[in-house]
């Protein structure tokens, strides 16, 4: 297998991944205030996160790994790339709303449910 790699990049070059993404049952929205992460294997981006600058938060946005790329590490690669750009803007709060497959991954890393939603949960954690 080859490496994968990790880095932030334009919603052109996450954009051949979009169609798994809506397949999932998941919403794609590119604003000018969207930042992108990629997870490459060769030449195939095969997960995608994003983070949405809000005025008074962030918003962690389109958390998504191909089905035959799961369990390998490569979204919690995703999680911490996002999470280390997060830590350098001047912003003390992150919110999320996760599905039942993203929400333990949330909860391991420092957020708080605030409700229980019924198929998604939303969460945040102070930074």
């Amino acid at each position: 297998m080859d490496e994968i790699t990790v880095a932030r990049m334009t919603f052109e070059e996450i954009a051949p991944i979009v169609p798994f993404v809506i397949q999932g049952r998941m919403r794609v929205r590119n604003t000018e205030n969207t930042i992108w992460f990629g997870a490459k294997l060769g030449d195939e981006i095969v997960g995608v996160v994003s983070c949405v600058l809000r005025r008074t938060y962030v918003y962690y946005n389109t958390d998504f790994v191909r089905k035959e790329y799961r369990k390998k590490g490569i979204y919690a690669r995703l999680f911490e790339e996002r999470d280390k750009f997060v830590l350098t803007l001047n912003s003390d709060l992150i919110k999320a709303k996760c599905t039942p497959n993203s929400l333990n991954h949330y909860l391991k890393n420092g957020f708080i449910a605030t409700a229980k939603g019924r198929s998604l949960t939303p969460v945040e954690r102070r930074i």
